[in-house]
């Protein structure tokens, strides 16, 4: 499967429904790759997660990408106008705006994407077929659910989330779940939850100035929603607040310790595996290295390495020419573009990930810091060099700077001067290495694996008929109401007509009671 097509539903909405045949909700039961193909509606490679055939259950997938492989029990619904509309969208260059110092999207393309792509959906014939259906639970990708909360409204059965970006938090802050801005960093920022005054007033700002930008884009996809739907559509804003359960993308290893309510549960690392055998060419070509070992070297797939500009090409093989070390890199264009490339390097259109950073001889891993790739990284006990590009990549590295198992470099005053020595250093200075075994001894020392727990809770959604007894109701109180900022008002105002009362009652006797002593 192409890694692009997972790793990009991080930022996409999609929407899974669950139809569990010939049983009732309260006695049905989700078979192992039922829980599995929920996390291919964010970015988990489903592929290496299949093992088994479901038992008695179907599942219909609405994805925003192309069918590229057929599963008993599965049907992949893919609105056309969707998918050209993600094709369009995502014809970005983000390396190169990175490194000029410019935002990797508009403000214009950030506001446009959740109308413009439920308007793609929500006009496809596929997708409005599906309302004739009957589904026992749906499972929306927590980031921008607000299109599919209103089909799951219409088709009247309870839903849950998979937050796949583990550093947001705006679903489980509607949810009620406690998210102080003092401790809880906004995802696309390099900030941690140990911030200084300037940092908690600057990241008050970033959670407080994105909200009027997103109320202006679920404005227009309100109109939208009703258009397509019917007027009688509750406000996606409320509908946003009656989830059931969320699956959270995080782990206090790898994110940051949080409190949760009782209907969200971390998942982290659910896609991880314990490394398996190489290719034969890419063991051959590691194995040359002798005990000098390899790096590892990829961009992710929303980041393609064959659409970087010149100079950071250039820049990366002038680094590898000066490694003594063997490097595989992830390079999805033809080797023939590359007429300098070092005999030190081997390219792969597609590699192995897990399976590479599993492989005893790597010594370091070169990434741009997307979260499933940090992941694998602490799964597998590597040290890393991060190199941020968009979206959540900073607050990635920041937290993995923090942690003592990463070095981060800035792609904007990057060179190959400060690559070789950032490799050399997390190679040579074993606190780098050291720190990532800890933390990964840290994110296995668990009861249950994550996925037992996706499966546990989506089976208990399931029994207990949307499980609204987990719900809190603070999601129902406002912003003001919820951090007791009204009751703080009363008690000031409160104080302060105390004040004129007793200023205005005992002022006149002060006063009279001063001239007579005067007297």
């Amino acid at each position: 499967m192409d890694p692009l097509r997972e790793k990009t539903h991080l930022i996409l909405a999609m929407l899974v429904l669950f139809e569990v045949l010939q049983q009732p909700s309260s006695a049905a039961t989700i078979s192992e790759v039922n829980v599995k193909l929920v996390i291919k509606m964010g970015s988990i490679p489903v592929a290496a997660m299949r093992r088994r055939p479901g038992q008695g259950h179907n599942i219909t997938f609405l994805s925003g990408f192309p069918a590229d492989f057929s599963y008993n029990g599965l049907q992949e619904v893919t609105p056309s106008g969707l998918v050209e509309f993600i094709r369009n969208y995502t014809n970005w260059d983000l390396l190169g705006a990175r490194m000029r110092g410019d935002l990797p999207l508009s403000l214009w393309d950030v506001f446009r994407y959740s109308w413009q792509a439920c308007d793609a959906t929500l006009e496809d014939k596929e997708t409005m077929d599906l309302l004739g259906r009957k589904f026992d639970l749906l499972i929306l990708d927590g980031a921008y659910p607000e299109c599919a909360l209103s089909l799951a409204y219409r088709l009247g059965a309870p839903y849950m989330y998979i937050n796949t970006v583990g550093f947001y938090t705006g679903t489980m802050a509607l949810a009620g779940n406690p998210g102080p801005y003092s401790v809880t960093p906004v995802f696309y920022r390099p900030l941690t939850d140990d911030m200084d005054f300037f940092e908690r007033l600057m990241n008050s700002i970033f959670h407080l100035t994105i909200q009027p930008v997103y109320m202006s884009s679920i404005m227009l996809l309100q109109a939208i929603v009703r258009r397509h739907l019917g007027a009688d559509i509750p406000h996606v804003w409320d509908l946003s607040r009656n989830v059931s359960f969320i699956l959270q993308n995080g782990h206090a290893t790898v994110t940051y310790p949080r409190p949760l309510l009782p209907n969200i549960a971390e998942i982290a690392c659910i896609h991880c595996k314990p490394a398996g055998p190489l290719p034969k060419d890419l063991e051959d070509f590691i194995a040359g290295a002798g005990e000098s070992g390899f790096i590892y070297v990829s961009m992710g797939s929303s980041v393609k390495a064959a659409n970087m500009p010149d100079h950071l090409r250039k820049l990366l093989i002038q680094t590898f020419s000066r490694l003594p070390y063997r490097v595989l890199w992830k390079y999805e264009a033809s080797s023939s573009m590359l007429t300098d490339l070092p005999p030190n390097v081997k390219l792969g259109r597609w590699l192995p990930q897990q399976d590479i950073l599993g492989h005893r001889k790597l010594r370091a891993f070169v990434t741009h810091g997307g979260l499933l790739s940090m992941f694998e990284t602490v799964y597998h006990g590597v040290p890393v060099v991060t190199m941020p590009v968009f979206c959540d990549h900073d607050a990635n590295a920041a937290k993995a700077e923090t942690d003592g198992y990463a070095l981060q470099l800035d792609l904007e005053t990057l060179t190959t001067e400060k690559l070789v020595r950032g490799i050399h250093r997390v190679i040579h200075d074993p606190k780098f290495r050291n720190e990532a075994k800890r933390r990964q001894m840290l994110l296995k020392d668990t009861r249950t694996t994550p996925l037992e727990t996706a499966i546990y809770w989506t089976e208990y959604v399931l029994r207990h008929n949307g499980a609204y007894h987990l719900q809190t109701p603070a999601r129902n109180l406002s912003f003001f109401a919820y951090y007791g900022l009204d009751v703080i008002c009363f008690f000031l105002a409160a104080a302060y007509l105390l004040r004129l009362m007793v200023r205005r009652v005992l002022k006149p006797q002060i006063i009279q009671l001063t001239k007579e002593k005067i007297h």
